[in-house]
């Protein structure tokens, strides 16, 4: 089995539910999630998603975002399953930036 580190970023500027991390064929601990809002003018709000199959589960739900300010959405480090994906969705249009930070074991 091999160990990677990796990171995922994107940028959100929709308000539907978009995939930051697609998941693996293995296993991976989720050691953090930094959310920022870029927006110079406007607060934003975020939720942060595990989804096993079609089901999600809240890790954040509507966390406030003030102007131009980065949230960490964990606490402590999540195992993902095979198949397990992580989505974010923004209160409003555009100015979310996101970034995962992931060991893969495959």
């Amino acid at each position: 089995m091999t160990d990677t580190y990796k990171n995922y970023a994107t940028t959100i500027g929709v308000t539907g539910v978009t995939t930051v991390y697609p998941g693996i064929t293995g296993t991976a601990i989720v050691n953090a999630i930094h959310v920022s809002n870029t927006n110079v003018t406007l607060a934003n709000s975020v939720s942060v998603q595990l989804f096993k199959g079609e089901t999600g589960f809240y890790i954040v739900r509507a966390a406030a975002l003030p102007i131009q300010t980065t949230y960490q959405a964990l606490d402590a480090p999540i195992p993902l399953e095979t198949g397990d994906t992580l989505k974010v969705t923004a209160g409003i249009t555009g100015g979310i930036d996101v970034i995962v930070s992931i060991l893969e074991t495959t």
